[in-house]
């Protein structure tokens, strides 16, 4: 049997370039964390870097980068581009030192996670206070779930479909479950946002993010990180 840690530090854990590119290429993704950064320069942890894509926009804004990538190819990827990367598994803590950060960049990455509340802990522990932390994850209730559920049709990628392997998705969230762990290791959610593919729909759900495809938070870093 295959481990999670295997497979995603193995060949069919890298993601392809068109992958890499869609999900740099979300609606509204770029936009959102543009809008919660600090004036450059900053120092910025981007957990999931895969092959630097983001990686590189935000240097090239004049931030100083770090990435967290498990993947060896896609890390060697991202440090052709020019990022450092730490090649760790974010099931552990990130050996890097408190404090460290004034932003943390974790997004479609904390569904791939048994210990999300560690994973969360350990982001509230790198980043300074005040610090701000924009995280996303697909949207368990979002409408084209709800669709597919009433239609009896498996949900993807949420390990209801014999296709899906090691490495998908493992944890779901809806709005007010992923506001909630937020809350409990130390963040205060400030802003939260739908995004969604397509013409007129997609962009009537962006306004409402229960109801979107993916979800992403703005959320500070508290003064006192709460105890596990």
């Amino acid at each position: 049997m295959t481990a999670k840690n295997d497979h995603i530090r193995g060949e069919s854990g890298s993601l392809s370039a068109a992958a890499q590119r869609g999900l740099f290429q979300l609606p509204r993704r770029l936009d959102f964390l543009h809008d919660s950064l600090p004036e450059a320069p900053s120092n910025i942890l981007d957990v999931g870097c895969a092959g630097g894509y983001i990686g590189l926009v935000l240097q090239r804004l004049g931030h100083r980068v770090t990435g967290v990538e498990l993947n060896e190819a896609m890390a060697a990827q991202a440090r052709q581009r020019g990022i450092e990367v730490v090649e760790h598994d974010l099931e552990e803590p990130v050996p890097l030192p408190d404090g460290s950060f004034d932003v943390v960049h974790a997004c479609e990455v904390i569904e791939h996670l048994f210990d999300t509340e560690g994973f969360l802990h350990d982001l509230a522990r790198l980043l300074r206070p005040g610090g701000t932390l924009v995280v996303s994850s697909p949207n368990l209730n979002s409408l084209s779930n709800r669709w597919r559920v009433l239609r009896g049709s498996a949900l993807p990628m949420w390990g209801a479909s014999p296709s899906d392997r090691h490495g998908g998705h493992i944890r779901v969230f809806n709005r007010a479950t992923l506001e909630e762990l937020l809350h409990r290791t130390g963040f205060t959610p400030v802003k939260t946002i739908g995004s969604n593919q397509g013409g007129r729909l997609a962009r009537m759900l962006d306004r409402t993010p229960n109801l979107s495809e993916l979800i992403l938070v703005r959320a500070h870093r508290e003064e006192v990180i709460p105890s596990r």
